[in-house]
C-alpha cells in the first residue's frame, strides 16, 4: 500500500499563498501576516512558517524584522512545467480585480485556478460595461467574437448580454441582471438575503429599518424594495420607500452619509442593512459621530462577505457566500456542461455575529 503523504498546516498554507502569487494577485509587497491569517484561516505563527517556506522556495524575499515580504517577480522564480493550454477563456470585469467585492474576487481567483489546472488560459479584460445604456462598438475590439472562447461577465448587465447574443458569443454572468436576454447566470440573489435579514430583524422587534440603495440597477433595486416592504408588512408596519429604502444613482461617501443622516433626522433607525462594505465604513463613521453604539442603539447587517469584516468590532452579522460552489459551476459551464437552473440562484449562510440586538425597550 502506498504511504499517505503527511503535510503540515504551514505547508498547506504556503501552497494557498503560492497559488495567489502564481495568479498575480500580489505584486511588490505581500500583505501583513494578520491579513493573511484571516484569509487563510490559520494562526499568525502558521502564516509566518508558511512565508519562511516560500522564501526558501524562491517565491518571496524577507523584508527583515517587522517589514513586509517582497514578492519576487515571476521571471526570477524557477520555472515549472506549464500545463498544456487547450483553450482560452475571458473574464470581463467593470473594475480592476482589487476593486471588486471580496466574494466576486475570490470566485474569479478560484475559477482561474481550477481552469488553469485543466489547461485553460484565462484572460482578464476590464472596461466599464456596468453603466452602459446600450452595446458599444468598442466591445468588438475588447472581447473576442468567437463562439469557442467563453466569456464570464462579472455583474453582467442587459447591454453586454445583448452584445453577446447578437455576436453569438458564449457568455455567462457572475451576478448581475440578464433582462430579456437568455444569458445563463450564476449568482446569490441579494433580495433573498435582504428578505432573511428583514425576517431576523423584525423577529427581534425592529421596525425602523433602513437599507440605502446607491448606484444600483432598477431591477435590482426593485427586488430589494419588495423584500423590505414584504418584511415590514408582515409585522403590520407600513413601508415608506423614501425612509426604508432611500435611493441615489451615485455611490460616494457623502451620498451614503447624507442618505442615512436624512433618515436619522426623520426617525433614528434601530437597524441598518447595508449592501456594500464601503457603505458600512461610512455608516459606521456616521454612527460614531452621532454617539450611537452597535448593537446597543443600532443593529447592523451586511448583505455580503468581506475579508475585512472579520476585523469589525463587534463581530459583524453578514452572509458567507458559497465561493467554491460558484467557482465549480463556472468551471463546468466553461467546459461545456449545462447548468442545472433548478438549483439556482444559490443561497448564502447567515452568520449572526454580535452586531444585532433587540431595540431598546423591546421585551427580551
Amino acid at each position: 500500500m502506498a504511504r499517505i503523504e503527511r503535510r503540515t498546516t504551514a505547508e498547506i498554507a504556503a501552497d494557498a499563498i503560492k497559488s495567489e502569487l502564481a495568479a498575480g494577485r500580489w505584486t511588490g509587497r505581500l500583505p501583513g501576516s494578520r491579513l493573511l491569517a484571516a484569509e487563510t484561516g490559520v494562526s499568525q505563527p502558521t502564516v509566518a512558517a508558511a512565508l519562511a517556506l516560500l522564501v526558501e522556495q524562491g517565491w518571496l524575499e524577507s523584508g527583515g524584522d517587522r517589514r513586509a515580504f517582497r514578492v519576487i517577480p515571476r521571471a526570477a522564480v524557477a520555472p515549472q512545467a506549464p500545463a498544456r493550454i487547450l483553450r482560452r477563456a475571458v473574464v470581463a470585469t467593470h473594475a480592476d480585480l482589487g476593486d471588486l467585492p471580496h466574494t466576486a474576487r475570490r470566485v474569479i481567483e478560484v475559477t482561474r485556478e481550477k481552469l488553469g489546472r485543466r489547461g485553460w488560459a484565462v484572460e482578464i479584460v476590464t472596461f466599464d460595461f456596468l453603466h452602459a445604456k446600450r452595446p458599444h462598438r468598442s466591445w468588438d475590439h475588447l472581447l473576442p467574437i468567437d463562439p469557442d472562447v467563453p466569456v464570464i461577465a462579472v455583474f453582467g448587465r442587459p447591454p453586454i448580454g445583448e452584445w453577446a447574443m447578437k455576436n453569438r458569443v458564449r457568455m455567462i454572468f457572475l451576478g448581475g441582471l440578464v433582462g430579456e436576454w437568455k444569458i445563463p447566470i450564476v449568482a446569490v440573489k441579494s433580495s433573498l438575503l435582504a428578505a432573511e435579514a428583514m425576517e431576523r430583524l423584525t423577529r427581534q422587534g425592529h421596525r425602523q429599518i433602513v437599507l440605502p440603495l446607491c448606484d444600483r440597477p432598477h431591477g435590482f433595486s426593485a427586488s430589494i424594495k419588495e423584500a423590505v416592504k414584504a418584511g415590514l408588512e408582515r409585522v403590520g408596519v407600513s413601508y415608506v420607500e423614501s425612509y426604508h429604502t432611500p435611493e441615489s444613482p451615485y455611490q460616494r461617501p457623502e451620498v451614503v452619509w447624507n442618505m442615512v443622516e436624512a433618515a436619522m433626522d426623520r426617525a433614528v433607525p434601530t437597524a441598518l442593512i447595508l449592501l456594500d462594505w464601503k457603505e458600512l465604513v461610512t455608516v459606521s463613521c456616521l454612527l460614531t459621530k452621532r454617539g450611537l453604539r452597535v448593537p446597543d442603539d443600532v443593529s447592523l447587517i451586511l448583505l455580503n462577505e468581506q475579508m475585512e469584516a472579520d476585523w469589525y468590532v463587534p463581530h459583524l452579522a453578514c452572509f458567507r457566500f458559497p465561493v467554491m460552489r460558484l467557482a465549480n459551476l463556472l468551471t463546468r459551464w466553461v467546459e461545456g456542461q449545462p447548468l442545472d437552473q433548478s438549483k439556482l440562484p444559490l443561497s448564502a449562510d447567515f452568520e449572526a455575529g454580535e452586531s444585532i440586538a433587540a431595540p431598546q425597550g423591546w421585551p427580551a
